[in-house]
C-alpha cells in the first residue's frame, strides 16, 4: 500500500512547513493528484487523515484534494497559523 507512503511523505513535507516558517499548525492544504497518478486517493487520503490527528501541527487541518489529467502528487498550497 504506497498510499500510506506517500501520506507519511506529505505529513513530513507539512511539519517541515510549519517549523521553517515558525508557525504554529496547518490550518488547510490543497493537493493536486494526477487521475494517472496510480494513487487510490480514498486509502491516501485515509492515511494522511490518521497522521494529522496525531500531530498539534497539523490536527483538525483541512484537507482539499483537486484532480487533473496529470501523474503527479503535488502540495499546491497551504495555509498556516
Amino acid at each position: 500500500m504506497h498510499e500510506f507512503s506517500l501520506a507519511q511523505g506529505l505529513h513530513s513535507q507539512l511539519l517541515d512547513l510549519v517549523r521553517e516558517h515558525d508557525m504554529v499548525r496547518v490550518k488547510k492544504a490543497i493537493v493536486l493528484i494526477g487521475e494517472n497518478a496510480g494513487i487510490v486517493v480514498d486509502s491516501f487520503v485515509f492515511g494522511v487523515n490518521v497522521l494529522l490527528e496525531q500531530y498539534p501541527e497539523t490536527k483538525g487541518m483541512e484537507l482539499v484534494i483537486e484532480h487533473d489529467n496529470g501523474q503527479d502528487l503535488i502540495l499546491q498550497s497551504l495555509e498556516l497559523e
